[in-house]
C-alpha cells in the first residue's frame, strides 16, 4: 500500500465516500454533503501549501483516504474495502511517515467500535467522543 496528495481528479470519489451513509453516521456532520460544497472544499484544501489529504492505494486501486489537521487525523476506507484491514494499514504508515508530528490522533465516537480498534491497533491516540 503507498498513499498519494489528493488531487482535484479525487473529487468525485472522495463526494461518495463522504456521503456513503456509514461514513455519514460516523461523522462529526451526519448530513449529506452537496457536490458544490464539496467541490468547493476540496479546492480550498488543495491551495494550501501542504493540503494534508491523502489517497491510500493498493494495487493502484484508491482504497481509502486520510487528512492530517496537525496531529489530528481524519479517516475513512472505501466502502468496498472495509473488513480487509486497510485502515490498520493505511493508519500505521501515516504514523510511521509522519513521526516527526509525535503520535497521531483520531477523534472517534463511542460507537464506532471498528474504527477505534483500527486506530488503536495502527498505534494511534485515540480520543473517544460522545
Amino acid at each position: 500500500m503507498f498513499y498519494r496528495p489528493a488531487t482535484i481528479d479525487d473529487a468525485r470519489m472522495l463526494f461518495d465516500w463522504r456521503n456513503d451513509e456509514l461514513t455519514r453516521a460516523m461523522s462529526r456532520s451526519s448530513e449529506p454533503i452537496a457536490w458544490e460544497t464539496h467541490l468547493c472544499w476540496l479546492g480550498e484544501r488543495l491551495k494550501h501549501s501542504s493540503p494534508h489529504l491523502y489517497i491510500a492505494e493498493k494495487a493502484n486501486l484508491p482504497v481509502g483516504t486520510f487528512r492530517l489537521d496537525g496531529k489530528e487525523i481524519s479517516y475513512t476506507v472505501a466502502p468496498e474495502w472495509r473488513g480487509k484491514g486497510i485502515g490498520v494499514s493505511m493508519l500505521a504508515q501515516a504514523q510511521r511517515s509522519f513521526c516527526y508530528l509525535g503520535q497521531l490522533r483520531a477523534e472517534i465516537f463511542a460507537r464506532n467500535l471498528a474504527s477505534i480498534k483500527v486506530a488503536e491497533r495502527a498505534g494511534l491516540e485515540v480520543v473517544i467522543l460522545d
